[in-house]
């Protein structure tokens, strides 16, 4: 065991159960934009959701074609997803050529809302989980999905019985504390899913199963990323998403 391990698992076991936070959800649609986004960024929310018996729905908006690997990648997101406890029949991969993976590509947000209100209709979701406007790593495919929803709301099709969630983006220094960023993380966030040292190592598992992006800076970040133990995350509502308009304009 490594030294940084000891610390971490004694800090987690004083931490009681109704303090990692819970949304209170039944039915949760997570919507992503490539295969490994739900184990990179996501994968503590899916892991506790799932433990407290809410229905996880994944909706991933491209198969992340981007180095011609898309069909390989498709494998191994539902090899991913199963080991975090997603039922297969869960889980929806969109082939649009209007939404390719590409860090140039600005997707068409409208395609992208109908996409996602088909699929809160459809499966009647009390709980819809995305990025930020940031998108955790300032990818345009990430935040797409989060303008998407503020269209919704804008366009008013969001539907009134579903509540709205996003990942909090974090400075880089943030970013790559792992689990000592555990501390701030309770202070600045009432919504907070974290997983003990034997629950992340699941979520590294199911990385693990994205064998083609399990490149050597990937290893690294399995091993620092915040991201892999916590997730952050915050209420968003009408006026939040006017602020945040007006922010980019």
């Amino acid at each position: 065991m490594s030294l940084s391990e000891t610390p971490y698992k004694r800090y987690a076991r004083r931490l009681p159960t109704r303090i990692r936070g819970a949304l209170g959800a039944k039915r949760v649609l997570l919507v992503i934009a490539h295969p490994d986004d739900e184990c990179m960024f996501f994968g503590p929310t899916i892991f506790r959701l799932c433990e407290q018996g809410a229905e996880v729905y994944l909706l991933c908006l491209s198969n992340g074609n981007y180095e011609g690997k898309g069909g390989e990648r498709r494998k191994e997101l539902w090899n991913a997803c199963r080991e975090l406890g997603v039922r297969d029949s869960n889980i929806c991969l969109i082939m649009d050529t209007r939404l390719p993976d590409n860090p140039k590509a600005q997707w068409p947000v409208p395609v992208v809302a109908k996409l996602i209100q088909h699929k809160l209709e459809a499966l009647d979701i009390d709980t819809l989980v995305t990025f930020d406007r940031g998108g955790v790593s300032s990818h345009p495919n990430h935040s797409a999905a989060f303008y998407a929803v503020a269209y919704m709301f804008v366009e008013k099709n969001m539907p009134s019985k579903c509540t709205f969630y996003t990942l909090d983006s974090v400075n880089i220094l943030r970013k790559y504390l792992g689990f000592l960023d555990l501390p701030l993380s309770f202070v600045l966030s009432s919504k907070r899913y974290f997983l003990r040292w034997t629950e992340s190592r699941r979520v590294t598992r199911a990385m693990k199963l994205h064998k083609s992006q399990m490149v050597w800076f990937r290893y690294l970040y399995v091993m620092f990323s915040r991201y892999m133990v916590i997730n952050t995350l915050r209420k968003i509502n009408l006026a939040d998403i006017e602020l945040e308009l007006e922010v980019d304009d």
